[in-house]
C-alpha cells in the first residue's frame, strides 16, 4: 500500500480550516500544489520561512505574507487564492477525484480512479454473474483470455530448455496439452462433458470450445433458470477437469470419468439450493430435473 503513494498523492488534498495542520510546501491544498515542487528549500530559507511553515504562517489578515519578488519569479503565485482561515474549523484530508470533486474517501471511490478501466467484454457476463462460483469464475476468466499454464503456453516462455517430447495431456497421454484439447477435444474431458452437457440444456453442443463458447455468448445476459444453469455447468466443468488434469499431473491420484461427472452435477445442486426461483412450469421442470425441494420457488425473484 505504501507503494501506491505516488498514484494517490495527487488525489489527496486538504480542506484548508485553521490552516495549523497544513504544510505550504508539501501537501496538496490547491491544484498548483505542492509548492515545494518549484519553490526550492535554498529558496524558502532565504525568504526566512521555515520548512515546517503550515498555511496559517503565511497567510495573515487575509494576505499572503511573502516576498514581492516571488510574484515575478513564480507567476503561478499570482492566481493562487488566498484561503478564508477559519479558528474554530481543522484542516481536514479529503478525496479529490479525477473530475475534481472534493469528497469524504471511500474505497469504492478511489478504486474508480485509480484503476485503468476498459469498455466491458462481450463476454463478461459469461464469467461473472451473481450466482456464478467465485473460484469457477476466476478459472473460466483465465479459460476465456488463453492464459491457464498448460504446456503449449509454458513452452513459449523459455523454448530452448523445454522438452516438446513431454508436451502431452495429463488425462489422455495422447494429444497435445493445450488450452483447445482439454477443453473438450481430449477424449477424458470430452466424456466428462458428455455426461453433463444434458443436465445444461446443451445437449446439441458438441465438445469444441468455440462451439461452448458460442452458445454461451448467446444466453450471456439472460435470467432463465435453465441458462443460468448452463453458464454454472460450464463452469464447474472447465474447473474440474483443470483440477483433475493437475492432480494427474502431479500425484498419483485420479477419478474416474464417473466420479467427475457426479461432482460436477453435486457442486452444481448445491449451488442451485442456494438460489430461488420465480414460480412457473419451466422452473417446475428445473426443480424436478435437479432433485431440488419446491420451497425453492418464490413469487417473484430475478431468477426465473
Amino acid at each position: 500500500m505504501l507503494g501506491l503513494r505516488q498514484s494517490i498523492r495527487n488525489n489527496l488534498w486538504v480542506n484548508i480550516g485553521d490552516g495549523v495542520n497544513t504544510s505550504v510546501w508539501f501537501d496538496k491544498w490547491e491544484a498548483m500544489c505542492p509548492l515545494g515542487n518549484f519553490i526550492s528549500p535554498r529558496t524558502i530559507a532565504n525568504a526566512g520561512f521555515d520548512m515546517n511553515s503550515c498555511v496559517a504562517d503565511v497567510c495573515i489578515n487575509g494576505e499572503w505574507v511573502w516576498p514581492e519578488a516571488w510574484f515575478t519569479r513564480f507567476p503561478g503565485l499570482i492566481d493562487l487564492q488566498v484561503p478564508e482561515l477559519n479558528a474554530n474549523d481543522n484542516d481536514r484530508l479529503v478525496w479529490c477525484t479525477n473530475g475534481g470533486r472534493k469528497t469524504e474517501f471511500t474505497t469504492s471511490i478511489a478504486w474508480e480512479d485509480l484503476r485503468h478501466s476498459n469498455n466491458e467484454v462481450q463476454w463478461a457476463s459469461i464469467v461473472w454473474f451473481p450466482q456464478a462460483i467465485p473460484r469457477h469464475s476466476f478459472l473460466l476468466w483465465l479459460l476465456v483470455l488463453r492464459k491457464l499454464k498448460t504446456h503449449d503456453v509454458m513452452s513459449r516462455w523459455n523454448p530452448g530448455n523445454m522438452n516438446l517430447n513431454l508436451l502431452c495431456c495429463s488425462l489422455c497421454s495422447r494429444g497435445p496439452d493445450s488450452h483447445e484439447h482439454l477443453f473438450f477435444e481430449c477424449d477424458e474431458a470430452k466424456n466428462i462433458w458428455y455426461g453433463v452437457r444434458g443436465r445444461a440444456g446443451m445437449g446439441a453442443i458438441q465438445n469444441s470450445w468455440n462451439d461452448i463458447f458460442e452458445y454461451l455468448l448467446s444466453i450471456a445476459n439472460s435470467k432463465k433458470a435453465a441458462n443460468v444453469i448452463a453458464k454454472l455447468v460450464v463452469g464447474a466443468t472447465v474447473y474440474f477437469v483443470w483440477e483433475e488434469r493437475n492432480r494427474r499431473l502431479f500425484t498419483p491420484k485420479r477419478r474416474t470419468k464417473e466420479q467427475l461427472i457426479e461432482v460436477v452435477l453435486s457442486t452444481v445442486r448445491m449451488k442451485l439450493h442456494t438460489m430461488r426461483f420465480r414460480y412457473s412450469v419451466h422452473t417446475e421442470r428445473v426443480l424436478q430435473e435437479w432433485s431440488l425441494p419446491r420451497g425453492l420457488l418464490v413469487a417473484d425473484d430475478d431468477c426465473g
